[in-house]
């Protein structure tokens, strides 16, 4: 096993992952963060190098050991050949069995694996939530089609003085962690969002430490009027423009989202993504 620190070592990695699409998405977000500012303090190790099996981005292991936060300690996995990855994960300290951890999966057999493995670690392993991914190729331009009605509204971005709100209307949120987590997004990565006449926001979308889009939302006295398609072209722009793939994921039963992604112009692929959390069994 081995962590690539080496920018020319992760240039190459990112073109491997980029022929890789959409399996390796993740780890790929994950990548581009890390050959940036990398504010979350992730790395990327592999089972071997130049030629590799398995990689795994997850949270540099000297930082890791003091955050007990589960959503900031996820780790994502790409393999191609899963053997290889459950070998890796068995024999070696790859994946930090410390504490409890999110890990996300787009590939088969992803979560069947963190159940046979955690298992073995003393874990147990919980699907979260399985979702449908999409990918917007070529973004479109909407961000100045706001009817005369909503001329007050404004497109900006988020603060992190908007967090608890974000974390009130978040689907798995409602606490400390999540309120912790989503503060940490705000403060690391662009984001976009819909404001009212009183500055308040009425429409979102964050981006992960994995690159991906997460946490698209409208209020509900705001629904109906095209206002998410409206944020994630704006920022689908942006993000274009940083060399970032645009993607994402929803929830199979969530028809009105899918709905909005296909007036985008999305792509829904064939991979679901895995949402896995890793618990110790003494704390339950």
């Amino acid at each position: 096993m081995l962590v690539l620190d080496n920018q020319e070592e992760l240039r190459v990695l990112q073109k491997e992952l980029q022929s890789c699409f959409p399996e390796s998405l993740k780890v790929y977000g994950a990548l581009l963060n890390i050959r940036q500012e990398n504010p979350f303090h992730q790395e990327v190790v592999v089972d071997s190098w130049p030629s590799f099996r398995v990689v795994i981005a997850r949270p540099q292991r000297e930082k890791a050991s003091s955050e007990t936060n589960y959503f900031a300690r996820s780790c994502a996995v790409f393999y191609r050949e899963l053997g290889a990855y459950q070998q890796l994960v068995k024999d070696t300290d790859a994946i930090d069995w410390g504490q409890e951890f999110l890990l996300h999966g787009l590939q088969d057999g992803a979560y069947q694996t963190s159940q046979t493995l955690a298992a073995v670690k003393h874990f147990s392993a919980k699907l979260v939530s399985q979702t449908r991914v999409f990918v917007l190729q070529k973004p479109l331009d909407l961000s100045a089609s706001l009817s005369i009605a909503d001329s007050e509204l404004k497109f900006s971005s988020l603060n992190v003085t908007q967090a608890p709100l974000l974390n009130d209307t978040w689907s798995v949120g409602g606490n400390e962690q999540s309120l912790q987590y989503l503060i940490q997004l705000i403060s690391s990565f662009p984001s976009s969002c819909l404001l009212d006449v009183g500055g308040c926001p009425i429409s979102w979308v964050l981006l992960d430490q994995f690159g991906c889009l997460t946490h698209a939302y409208t209020m509900p006295a705001h629904r109906g009027k095209g206002y998410i398609q409206q944020v994630i072209a704006a920022f689908a722009q942006k993000l274009e423009k940083m060399d970032y793939p645009v993607y994402g994921d929803v929830l199979e039963n969530n028809t009105s989202m899918k709905r909005a992604m296909h007036c985008l112009g999305a792509q829904f692929t064939s991979c679901f993504l895995f949402y896995d959390l890793h618990t110790p069994l003494v704390l339950q």
